[in-house]
């Protein structure tokens, strides 16, 4: 059985940033939604990915190498 390796924490940084921006370029492309209402979406994505960052970084701390 193949072991259990460490988050890399900058790859699932990234990967969320290009899934929150492929997210509203989908939501933009098919008017979903009011264009005033995506310029939060910015924000939002970058705050969900540094919680996740340091969630993943004090997970990996705490695990022993």
């Amino acid at each position: 059985m193949s072991q259990r390796h460490a988050t890399d924490v900058v790859s699932l940084i990234f990967g969320i940033i290009f899934a929150g921006l492929t997210v509203v370029w989908v939501v933009g492309g098919v008017d979903a939604t009011n264009i005033d209402q995506v310029w939060l979406a910015g924000p939002v994505i970058l705050v969900a990915a540094g919680t996740a960052g340091l969630i993943a970084a004090l997970r990996n701390r705490d695990e022993p190498t």
